[in-house]
This record gives structure tokens, C-alpha cells and sequence, in this order.
């Protein structure tokens, strides 16, 4: 299943990468060779200290949303926990006001990060798994069957992701199921039922991932 993002590559022209002097007073220190992502804005503005610093750790969080397979994610991520431990909790926040207010397209990539940084937070997978959902409504309602098929079969994994994690999140079930529904395999979402894990039988979890709308 190829994944798909509410985006194109423009994201990437409002990033720069800069290398730092060493003794530039890093919150954390990396390597002298390490380049750091920030906003173009934030350079022009001349952001400087704990502006400059904050707007950094944005455009880590910017890059690895839009980006998940970014070459520095790991670095990126050993660099935002030290800078901020409460970073996750701060994105799922961020997430749900984003996807509240409709803006999907953020919401996305704020729970993918989020997911990236914690890849054991149950609610990052399942609000990510709401995003994609009602982004995949919104785009079959446009007549864009491919992409909105393929936010659906997302959805279903971020909520599978979910209850792998809780399987007591009884919210995610009822949506993987409404997504079964949604994707025209009706009769195998009436037969799902909980289990200790997932929440769902592994043969109705295969079909949920390899059949779309017809």
C-alpha cells in the first residue's frame, strides 16, 4: 500500500539547512558536521536565542511530517527530545485543534511526526487515523477515487495501529469498522469482532487492506 500525502514538494522551498559554528550555544549539541533545518521566515526575520532555537525545532517537526523517510529523522528526533520531553504530548494537541478547525493537511503531517517521535502513543495513530478518514470522504465526495481510496485503506492501518497498542480503545474499532462499511466490505465489518490484539481477524484485516471501493 503506497502512502499518500495532501501535498506536493513547494513544503520544501520554505526550509533551509544551515551548518552552525560549533560553540553556537546549541540547547543540544550535535555534531559539528550537522546541518540544522529552519524556517526561511525565521531567517529573514533574524531570529535569534530561544526564538531561533524554537523555530528549529518547527522545522525539524515540518520535515518530518512531510518527509518521514528524511535521511536526519533520527537525528531529528534525538535532538527534539532533548530539547523538548514534552514534544509529543505539545503535537497531539497541536493535531486535534488542526483537524477541529478542518485543516487536515497539517493535522496529518503534525500526527506523523508525533508518531515518529513515539511510535507507542495509541492516540497518535488513531487521530492520524481520523484524518485520514475524513480526508478520504472529502475526496471521493470530489469524484477522486484513487486518493481517497488510498486514505481509507491509511486510515484503517492507523487504527489497527491503534488497538495493536490499546486494545481497549474502543473508538478505534468503531471506526475501523465504519471505514469497512465506507469501503464496500460490509458484510466482512459485521463479522468483526474483538480480540485481545487488534481488534479484528487477521483474514478480515488482509481484505480491509487489499480491496478498495469498486
Amino acid at each position: 500500500m503506497k502512502d499518500y500525502y495532501p501535498w506536493n514538494d513547494s513544503w520544501q522551498y520554505e526550509i533551509i539547512h544551515v551548518l552552525l559554528p560549533y560553540q553556537s550555544n546549541a540547547p543540544v549539541e550535535m555534531g559539528c558536521n550537522f546541518t540544522y533545518p529552519v524556517f526561511l521566515e525565521a531567517i529573514n526575520k533574524g531570529l535569534k536565542g530561544e526564538p531561533f532555537w524554537k523555530a528549529v525545532a518547527g522545522a525539524m517537526i515540518y520535515v518530518m511530517g512531510h518527509q518521514p523517510d528524511h535521511v536526519q529523522v533520527p537525528a531529528y528526533i534525538y535532538w527534539l527530545k532533548r530539547y523538548n520531553p514534552f514534544i509529543v504530548d505539545e503535537l497531539i494537541f497541536d493535531g486535534v485543534e488542526s483537524a477541529s478547525a478542518n485543516k487536515l493537511e497539517k493535522a496529518i503531517w503534525i500526527f506523523q511526526a508525533a508518531i515518529l517521535l513515539d511510535p507507542d502513543r495509541s492516540e497518535s495513530h488513531f487521530n492520524l487515523g481520523l484524518a485520514y478518514s475524513e480526508l478520504g470522504m472529502n475526496l471521493l465526495k470530489k469524484k477522486k477515487k484513487e486518493e481517497g481510496e488510498c486514505c481509507l485503506q491509511l486510515a484503517a492501518q492507523y487504527f489497527m495501529n491503534a488497538l495493536e497498542l490499546d486494545h481497549n480503545m474502543d473508538l478505534a474499532f468503531y471506526n475501523l469498522e465504519y471505514i469497512c462499511h465506507q469501503m464496500e466490505i460490509m458484510d466482512e465489518g459485521k463479522k468483526l469482532e474483538k480480540t485481545p490484539l487488534l481488534g479484528v481477524q487477521k483474514e478480515d484485516s488482509a481484505k480491509l487492506m487489499e480491496t478498495g471501493t469498486s
